[in-house]
């Protein structure tokens, strides 16, 4: 049971919501018809969630959703806007003032309550790493780069495992300067082998579960072992980041689906914003939990943010910029976070990890 707040100044909305989340969701409810008493009962009754509206009287929901992040207090709230407003506009307004679900009225009861279910399940349980999945649909966007970067920054919080799920032959040993010669390859022949055994261990202390060196004639691990294989490796460490494949296969749904966040990589060239476009369409489910990185991959003029913005239905995180002596810091197996401590994209890097962690 949570203790939900509701900000409508809709009096049969208050009603129809407090019988819906009493009654259906088992949520303690506290109820208020505008913004300002709203915003004092936040404070003061501290819920784990809200339900805001948008039109009100004396301050719109997108202003008490900024008030609401901008105190320490609140920060950290679960926000679910709840609109008859319905236009791409308003999501992106929403989605910028810092809600996490946007929804439009009437919503069907089911919706709401898997929508407030999953905000509150969001947050690892007791014992539980985090795990962000890190994904990219175009090739050549640096998606292992930013993974294998973010993941050597993450160890310096806690201990951190990086898993490559690439059935291709994948690249995070490489960077890394380790030979997979221990990779979940042999968890697909030999179901009962040890997790532990396979990890290999980075100078930094971060573990890696590399991919076989060599591509595989099928896909690779079934749902079911992928699945244990989150809940064991969840009990010995702080992170997971994960290198998802490139493809919309059932390893990356089930990946996304235990995601706590998901960072989408992609550049800002045409070609890599369609696949990106279409990829977050399709990916509906995760898309609360998304931010999007885009990855300046080559140097020279870029697209304006605010244009990219607008195509792209998910909130850009930020552009990472394009600096030209990772390339060679990779390739000698020390990546940026190693050997370019104070470069700019470690800098956007640690600034991602403290919004993730926020």
């Amino acid at each position: 049971m949570a203790r939900i707040l509701v900000i409508d100044d809709s009096a049969e909305m208050l009603d129809l919501l407090k019988i819906i989340l009493q009654e259906r969701g088992k949520h303690e409810v506290l109820l208020s018809a505008d913004g300002q008493t709203g915003l004092a009962m936040a404070l003061a009754e501290r819920p784990d969630l809200a339900i805001v509206d948008v039109m009100m009287p004396d301050m719109t929901g997108y202003d008490v959703i900024r008030r609401l992040r901008n105190n320490p207090i609140t920060a950290n709230l679960r926000i679910i806007v709840l609109t008859a407003r319905g236009q791409p506009v308003d999501r992106r307004v929403a989605t910028d003032a810092g809600a996490d679900v946007f929804l439009t009225k009437p919503v069907e009861t089911t919706v709401l309550l898997d929508k407030i279910n999953e905000l509150l399940g969001k947050t690892p349980a007791k014992g539980g790493a985090l795990i962000i999945g890190v994904m990219g649909l175009a090739g050549g966007v640096g998606k292992t780069t930013l993974a294998v970067n973010l993941a050597l920054l993450l160890q310096q919080v806690g201990q951190t495992l990086l898993m490559d799920l690439s059935p291709n032959s994948g690249h995070c040993a490489l960077f890394l300067g380790l030979k997979p010669v221990r990779h979940w390859g042999f968890l697909v022949e030999n179901p009962g082998l040890t997790t532990e055994g396979l990890m290999q261990r980075h100078d930094s202390g971060l573990k890696l579960l590399a991919s076989p060196p060599m591509p595989l004639r099928r896909e690779g691990m079934d749902n079911a072992s992928l699945n244990a294989l989150y809940d064991l490796l969840g009990r010995n460490a702080r992170f997971i980041v994960v290198d998802m494949p490139p493809t919309l296969s059932a390893v990356s749904q089930l990946t996304l689906d235990r995601a706590h966040r998901v960072l989408m990589v992609s550049s800002d060239d045409p070609p890599s914003i369609q696949s990106t476009m279409r990829g977050l369409q399709v990916l509906e489910s995760a898309r609360e939990r998304t931010l999007l990185l885009l990855n300046a991959v080559r140097p020279g003029p870029h697209p304006p943010l605010e244009a990219l913005q607008r195509a792209l239905p998910a909130q850009i995180f930020t552009r990472l910029p394009y600096d030209e002596a990772q390339a060679i810091a990779l390739r000698r197996g020390a990546p940026s976070a190693i050997s370019q401590p104070e470069s700019p994209i470690v800098t956007e890097l640690r600034r991602l990890i403290k919004a993730l962690l926020s």
